[in-house]
């Protein structure tokens, strides 16, 4: 049996548009010889979700994404349409999360299955929720670190701006002191030379400070102070007869009759001595022959 040429071209571009259609919704990972689900969620902001992206549970893969629309009726939301090629039965109140597939930022979705008795079915909306991405969680650890940084950043510039004025400071005190300070460092120079040519000299004090040391560690140091608590305790009882007024130095300090006595007589013998002064002749005679008695009078005394 016979086929015409226009017969066998047709049917091997309906096969090959087939195959093409087949091939191309495989490569984006739809399989239209399979049963699928399609379900609906809501969103802000996808985050950078394309279509063709899993849809996961618990990690193992059940879906895709098949769309995303905006939808002008809901205000502006995005609409992201993906299918279920899985068996598996869905609760009404199942959550749709975003989340990050790898480190790189990848997105796709998850279901997080609700605890409702009632089932979703084909075409209902659920509910659309975002998962807190890794980079995000990095984000806002570093945050605090990084407001750290920055104020420990301010705090050294401060410090090294004062360290630079500081240097300044420095550098113009010493430029204005120059003179000063090649003086004090020439008299330096002078005292290290003078004090390295009086060495020996040192040296001598040294060795006799170090000889007296030796004299005094083996002296009987605990004799002397022997003697020295001796000596105290014999002028305290010295001082204490003093003050009880035994003995001469006691009653001349304690006996008020004694030093009446001895302030008269004193006055008796600053008289005589005025008299002396005044009248010598009545006390010494010099004579060639003889001598010749005078009397005194007592009266010239009083």
């Amino acid at each position: 049996m016979r086929y015409s040429k226009e017969l066998v071209i047709g049917l091997t571009t309906l096969a090959t548009i087939i195959c093409f259609a087949w091939g191309y919704n495989f490569l984006k990972g739809k399989n239209v010889f399979k049963a699928k689900r399609d379900y609906y969620a809501f969103y802000d902001h996808v985050h950078g979700l394309e279509v063709g992206q899993p849809v996961t549970i618990s990690g193992y893969k059940i879906g895709q994404v098949t769309e995303i629309t905006l939808d002008v009726s809901f205000g502006g939301a995005l609409l992201v349409g993906f299918h279920i090629s899985k068996p598996l039965e869905i609760n009404s109140d199942t959550k749709v999360k975003i989340y990050d597939m790898d480190i790189m930022g990848a997105k796709g979705l998850q279901l997080e299955l609700g605890t409702s008795s009632q089932m979703a079915v084909t075409g209902d909306t659920l509910q659309g929720d975002i998962q807190i991405s890794l980079t995000e969680q990095v984000t806002k650890q570093f945050v605090p670190i990084k407001d750290g940084t920055e104020r420990l950043i301010n705090v050294l510039d401060s410090t090294l701006r004062s360290i630079t004025l500081l240097t300044q400071k420095a550098s113009l005190l010493i430029e204005v002191n120059h003179n000063s300070i090649s003086s004090a460092a020439e008299h330096i120079d002078t005292l290290s030379q003078t004090l390295s040519a009086q060495r020996e000299d040192f040296e001598v004090i040294l060795n006799n400070f170090r000889m007296f040391s030796e004299d005094l560690a083996a002296s009987d140091v605990s004799e002397a102070i022997s003697q020295i608590d001796e000596t105290m305790n014999s002028l305290d009882l010295v001082l204490t007869d003093i003050n009880s007024g035994q003995g001469s130095l006691g009653k001349l300090v304690k006996d008020g009759q004694l030093y009446t006595d001895m302030s008269a007589s004193m006055s008796q013998l600053e008289l005589l001595l005025e008299d002396l002064r005044e009248h010598p002749k009545r006390y010494v005679h010099f004579s060639l022959f003889g001598r010749k008695d005078n009397a005194v009078h007592s009266d010239s005394l009083n």
